[in-house]
């Protein structure tokens, strides 16, 4: 099991969408609302749930195991641990964009990001410029990037929605303090690089981005490659992105 140490464990069964063999970034979102907890929302049948809701008074919830994928992030789910933010519609706010993360939330925020980093070490420490699948979407994210207009024309949908600013503008700007933060642990490490690796054998074709993570495309080494630590993805399973095994065979 992956579970945050310091949160309020509330995991809803139903929310659970498989197990996420890739893990390659965090999204940030802002769920509209002044609720003290969306447990009672995510409840329900049929809910898009995240992984995380950050209270205002910084108290960190999970509904889901890191280990599952969940529903907040549509084509991005394969891959993604999502964090809702509590941002006080309502009452804070009734128009225009949330304002920033409270210093409350900040510190959980911080705390939360790094312990996913330190147990999803394929999630690299930096900036996600997009949602291309591929290297360039990989690390600490937010939901705004995979929403149309703002989404790379090449990109994966974070959500169907249009014009949807999730986290806001000032919570975006707030993105690289929690960066800074999580870069202080010298043991994370960012490797960019891309090894291509052909089995004389039969020719099956191994995709490894940042010597973490492997794309395979028929399933005789998968155990070996997955016994060593390698993060590995069948191309076949039926609950990986499309959009993600396109990269991985044009690659």
């Amino acid at each position: 099991m992956a579970i945050y140490p310091q949160a309020r464990v509330m995991l809803i069964a139903q929310a659970n969408q498989g197990e996420a063999i890739l893990r390659n970034r965090v999204n940030f979102h802002t769920a509209v609302t002044d609720a003290s907890s969306l447990y009672p929302y995510f409840s329900q049948p049929d809910r898009p749930c995240s992984h995380f809701y950050v209270a205002e008074n910084g108290v960190v919830e999970q509904y889901i195991d890191t280990r599952w994928r969940s529903s907040a992030d549509y084509e991005g789910n394969d891959a993604t641990i999502s964090i809702e933010t509590w941002d006080g519609y309502g009452r804070v706010w009734t128009s225009g964009s949330p304002p920033p993360w409270n210093a409350a939330q900040v510190r959980s925020l911080k705390a939360l990001t790094l312990w996913i980093l330190r147990t999803h070490r394929s999630i690299p420490p930096r900036l996600a410029r997009d949602s291309i699948p591929g290297p360039s979407s990989f690390g600490l994210s937010w939901h705004r990037l995979g929403i149309d207009p703002w989404r790379h024309p090449q990109g994966m949908h974070y959500s169907t929605a249009y014009g949807k600013i999730c986290p806001g503008d000032a919570r975006v700007a707030q993105v690289p303090g929690i960066l800074a933060h999580v870069k202080t642990d010298t043991t994370l490490t960012e490797d960019n690089q891309m090894l291509i690796i052909r089995r004389a054998s039969d020719g099956a074709t191994f995709i490894v981005i940042g010597g973490r993570g492997a794309g395979v495309k028929n399933t005789a080494d998968l155990s070996a490659y997955r016994a060593a630590g390698v993060q590995t993805v069948n191309l076949s399973d039926p609950g990986y992105s499309e959009a993600q095994a396109r990269y991985l065979t044009t690659a």
